[in-house]
């Protein structure tokens, strides 16, 4: 039986729609498949995928960095005494003396100090120094210096690794031009180190102890002084005056003390040009 050419050439044309489709089908497949495993990879290298299985870690809790100084002004009866007392107070503290200095002004004693106590204790401290007198200035401050402190730690062991590196290379260098290339770099960072190793330790000073300044000034004799409470404040502008008046009259006795002996010298001088020109008015006379 024969077949006709146009049955023959319509069989050909469906088995090879057919072989394409199949392939097409493949090969969408394995492009699919590839996109997956694709997806897959980006999503376990991406972020969000590392901070799922791995949480970051937290940072340890810094621990604060506080400078607390003082300032006190005291009127006391007895300015050497008060010096002696504050220097003990200091001393069974735990602390130190760092400089103080007593000067005499008009038969008045006064004083300089500055001590450095441990500064958990500075208030207790600043109680037992203010029974010895009258305060008449107190001042308390406070500076917040953590941020510095810990910034200039990590720059310090940024310098430290980076002088470690420096010697590594030194010991690898070539020529002489990369030796005195190194080096110069190496005395840069050590000057660095220095500088930082030096402001921690002072930071480290700072915060440990509080700076207390001190002025210590002799209570004015009968001057009168205002009693407590509200009749203390009812009573103040009369108070002030009779001060200024008591302190009117010691400068008055002073000056007068001051002013006698030149008194006494014109005095005698006027004596003498009276009794030369009397005589010589007599002599005219006669």
């Amino acid at each position: 039986m024969k077949r006709s050419p146009g049955i023959i050439i319509s069989l050909l044309i469906l088995l090879l729609f057919c072989s394409m489709t199949g392939c097409g089908a493949k090969s969408q497949d394995l492009v699919q498949n590839q996109r997956t495993e694709s997806v897959k990879e980006d999503a376990a290298g991406s972020p969000e995928a590392y901070s799922q299985s791995a949480p970051a870690p937290t940072a340890p809790e810094m621990e604060r960095k506080i400078i607390q100084n003082a300032n006190l002004d005291l009127e006391v009866e007895d300015v050497a005494q008060a010096m002696d007392r504050i220097n003990a107070i200091c001393i069974e503290n735990g602390g130190y003396t760092v400089n103080s200095h007593l000067s005499r002004n008009d038969q008045r004693f006064s004083a300089r100090l500055s001590i450095k106590v441990p500064q958990e204790k500075l208030h207790d401290i600043i109680a037992s120094i203010s029974q010895l007198g009258e305060v008449t200035y107190k001042v308390i401050s406070t500076q917040d210096v953590t941020e510095e402190y810990y910034d200039a730690d990590a720059r310090l062991k940024a310098m430290k690794a980076k002088e470690e590196r420096l010697l590594g290379l030194m010991s690898q260098a070539g020529n002489i031009n990369d030796i005195i290339s190194i080096e110069n770099e190496l005395g840069k960072t050590r000057a660095e180190i220095e500088v930082l190793s030096g402001r921690l330790k002072y930071l480290d000073n700072a915060t440990a102890y509080s700076l207390i300044e001190i002025e210590l000034r002799q209570a004015i004799p009968g001057a009168v002084k205002a009693p407590q409470g509200t009749m203390g404040k009812a009573v103040q502008g009369l108070i002030s005056s009779i001060n200024g008046l008591i302190n009117f009259a010691s400068h008055t006795v002073v000056a007068i003390f001051v002013i006698l002996p030149w008194a006494l010298v014109l005095f005698l001088l006027f004596l003498l040009l009276r009794y030369i020109y009397r005589k010589h008015r007599s002599r005219r006379t006669n």
